[in-house]
C-alpha cells in the first residue's frame, strides 16, 4: 500500500488536460486539501482541481475509468512518463559537444541552454521567462528563478 501525497506548490505534474485534449504539464498553484490541489496547464493556462488517486489506481487519469478503457489510459499514462524522459534524452543528444553553465539565481539563461544545477544535476532550459526558466532535468521538469541581482 503505497502513501501518496500531492506535488510541491510551484512543481509540475503531468496530467489529462480537457481543454488541451491531451497530457500536458501542469503547475501545482495551491493544496485546497490533503488530497486535492489547484492546478493550471502550462500550454492553455486553464485552471482545474487535481485529487490524488485512490489507492490502487495506477493514475490519474485511469481512476475513473474501468476494464479495457481503464488499462488503455494506464498504458498511456506509463508511455507518457516514458516520454519525459526520452523529451529529456534528446535534449541530452543535442548538446552532447556544450559545456553546461553552473546554475546560479542571478544567472541568466536562454532556451536550450544546457545547465549544471548542484542539487537535480544536468538540465536544459525549455522556456525562459523574464524572472524564470522551465528546465528539464532527468526525473521532472523544474521551475527555477534567474534572472535576479
Amino acid at each position: 500500500m503505497s502513501n501518496l501525497t500531492l506535488p510541491a506548490v510551484a512543481k509540475s505534474l503531468y496530467y489529462m488536460c480537457k481543454k488541451c485534449e491531451g497530457e500536458r504539464y501542469h503547475r501545482v498553484l495551491a493544496h485546497k486539501s490533503s488530497t486535492s490541489a489547484k492546478i493550471e496547464c502550462e500550454i492553455c493556462k486553464s485552471v482545474k482541481t487535481y485529487t490524488l488517486p485512490k489507492t490502487g489506481s495506477d493514475a490519474p487519469s485511469a481512476r475513473r475509468l474501468s476494464g479495457a478503457a481503464g488499462a488503455a489510459a494506464a498504458k498511456k499514462a506509463a508511455s507518457s512518463a516514458r516520454s519525459h524522459t526520452g523529451n529529456y534524452e534528446i535534449y541530452n543528444s543535442n548538446a552532447l559537444g556544450l559545456e553546461a553553465t553552473p546554475y546560479s539565481i542571478k544567472g541568466n539563461f536562454k532556451e536550450s541552454q544546457k545547465l549544471n544545477h548542484v542539487k537535480f544535476g544536468i538540465g536544459f532550459v525549455i522556456k525562459a521567462y523574464n524572472d524564470k526558466v522551465d528546465v528539464i532535468f532527468s526525473d521532472e521538469v523544474r521551475t527555477l528563478m534567474h534572472n535576479r541581482t
